[in-house]
């Protein structure tokens, strides 16, 4: 096992914030699911083939 510390820095973050701002970067959802369907979510998962990320959301 590797540990790693990872500290915030808001230098080397600013160039991605940039890209998001404006429209360059876009985060790729396949599907989403109510925390209460986490089990359905991580099953979508398991089965392979999502293109793009499985979203729990909360509300």
């Amino acid at each position: 096992m590797v540990e790693q510390e990872v500290a915030a820095d808001g230098a080397h973050l600013a160039r991605p914030v940039s890209l998001v701002d404006a429209g360059g970067l876009a985060l790729r959802v396949a599907e989403s699911f109510p925390r209460e369907e986490a089990p359905k979510g991580h099953a979508r998962l398991a089965d392979g083939g999502a293109r793009g990320r499985i979203l729990l959301t909360v509300d």
